[in-house]
């Protein structure tokens, strides 16, 4: 129970019962028994009154005040909305002898003036009436606060994981032979599925003012060709006995075209889909599609572009013309004298002679594990057991390195330097006509026209290279700032290969065996795996 306050008025004056807290009750606030007292008109002795407060302990005090006549003071009521809006609070103060109690219409009629219409607690106004709390907040209304709903989503009825690499054997090599990533599916067979949005109910404050419920985002399915929506609009399914796959939140679903080897009986492959050829790819013969290669054979002089994985399971050898272009990744038993590039990672058990380029990582860590010769890019990592060969030769390994940033960093250049040549030009024919004008030389409208367009075009010229500037400057601390760029040696690094790690090269002079080079400040140095 609340400490409390009751004003008592005889024939000496006015006093005023102070009343401790009982248990965990609160106690008594000063300035609220302040206010009151300015409010009824009662004169106090602050440094008296505020004694009395803090003095008072687990009896009652009684305060006199002023010798004055005072007639009975009834029972007060005092409602507080707080700032959210979302509570009202009521607080009773006892009357004098004689005065008079409130009623459950008086605090109705408070309620009204406050303008309170919503979430009103008719059983909180009825214990304040029946027990009369006094000096204790009473919740008389509530507001609600919306609730949130749900948004939809989609879940997906097949592996939707794209990065997966090969399974290594217990020896440390690489069965590439179980290679086959896709993701098969039948006709007919639910590939995705709507939970459809659940909307959240509206709010309100005790002003009756509507909270409205956060916006719920609905979902739909993005799909390519061979699949079908249910009527309900929830369900994606396949229309044929293929492949899914989820690219960038799209789901396509593609059949193989298969073929026994790649050759003068097929001549070259352009495909729609995925392209499985159960032989080998011949030289000087090619492979385009926008789905996944698997071939189980080998690839000699050929080349391969795909805007999804290419796998070989018997490994390529370029004769220094083979070429394997990959949207994904690129996966082979070995790489020789081939052109690589790839999006995601590539990955071989031996790797020579090749030039090599990937937006994750390069990885010849299984089997026999080297790389010699050539050059391998990667941005994050290159992982490999051996590097380079006791007789020197010439490779270079560089990590740290996007290269569609540096191939934009380099467009960026170039138009850099092509709208370097055109700013002075314009610059000067601009400020020659403001000269004309100055001088009170008269210009036809065709040329007064073709002055302002022309200065229209040097100013968004000008823009346009501090914005290229703005963005050389960010992709240049990008490139040369690449933390997490490693390289990591499980065997031996030989004399001969040269590193570059987010634009820092150095050259091996020793041979390096198990460790992890890095970047560190503006030297490259070497760690313990």
């Amino acid at each position: 129970m609340n400490g409390y306050f009751q004003l008592q008025i005889d024939e000496k004056g006015v006093s005023l019962l102070l009343c401790p807290p009982i248990g965990d009750g609160e106690k008594i606030r000063q300035a609220e028994l302040k206010e009151y007292l300015n409010i009824i008109g009662v004169p106090y002795d602050v440094v008296a009154l505020n004694s009395a407060l803090c003095s008072l302990e687990e009896e009652e005090t009684v305060l006199f005040l002023a010798p004055m006549k005072l007639s009975p003071v009834d029972e007060k009521c005092d409602i507080q909305v707080m700032a959210d809006k979302m509570t009202a609070i009521l607080r009773i103060f006892p009357p004098s002898a004689g005065g008079l109690a409130t009623s459950k219409a008086h605090i109705m009629e408070l309620i009204n003036k406050a303008k309170i219409k919503a979430g009103i607690d008719e059983e909180a106004i009825k214990m304040a009436v029946e027990e009369r709390p006094y000096c204790t907040d009473i919740v008389v209304a509530r507001g609600k606060l919306p609730t949130a709903g749900r948004d939809a989503s989609i879940v997906y009825h097949f592996d939707t994981n794209n990065n997966s690499r090969p399974e290594l054997r217990e020896d440390g090599t690489v069965d590439f032979f179980k290679l086959n990533k896709l993701h098969q599916c039948t006709q007919g067979q639910v590939l995705a599925e709507i939970i459809p949005e659940e909307r959240g109910e509206n709010g309100f404050d005790v002003y009756g003012n509507v909270l409205l419920a956060r916006e719920v985002h609905k979902m739909t399915f993005s799909h390519g060709r061979n699949l079908e929506i249910s009527e309900d609009r929830l369900q994606l399914r396949s229309m044929v006995d293929g492949h899914a796959s989820l690219v960038n939140g799209t789901v396509f679903v593609t059949d193989v075209y298969s073929v026994e080897n790649v050759g003068t009986a097929t001549g070259n492959i352009e495909y729609h889909g995925n392209v499985e050829v159960k032989g080998n790819v011949c030289e000087n013969f090619s492979i385009k599609t926008d789905g996944n290669v698997m071939v189980s054979g080998v690839v000699e002089g050929a080349v391969i572009e795909a805007g999804g994985d290419i796998i070989i399971a018997r490994g390529m050898h370029g004769q220094n013309k083979g070429k394997l272009k990959a949207g994904g990744n690129v996966v082979a038993k070995f790489i020789s004298a081939a052109e690589v590039e790839a999006e995601g990672y590539v990955e071989a058990e031996q790797i020579l002679n090749a030039k090599v380029s990937a937006g994750t990582t390069v990885n010849a860590d299984a089997g026999k594990g080297l790389i010699t010769g050539g050059r391998i890019v990667a941005k994050n990592a290159v992982n490999a057991r051996n590097v380079g060969s006791p007789m020197g030769a010439a490779t270079i390994i560089e990590v740290g390195t996007d290269l569609s940033a540096k191939k934009r960093l380099a467009e960026l250049q170039k138009s850099v330097g092509e709208k370097s040549k055109t700013i002075p030009q314009m610059k000067k024919v601009v400020e020659d006509t403001a000269k004309k004008l100055k001088a009170g030389v008269r210009l036809t409208p065709e040329q007064i026209k073709n002055a302002r367009m022309l200065q229209m075009t040097l100013a968004d010229a000008q823009a346009k290279v501090q914005e290229e500037l703005n963005e050389i400057e960010t992709l240049d601390k990008m490139l040369k700032d690449h933390g997490e760029a490693r390289i990591n040696v499980r065997g031996t690094m030989y004399q001969g290969v040269s590193v570059s790690i987010s634009g820092t090269s150095m050259n091996i002079k020793s041979e390096y065996t198990f460790c992890t080079l890095i970047k560190k400040g503006a030297d490259i140095a070497s760690t313990t795996l």
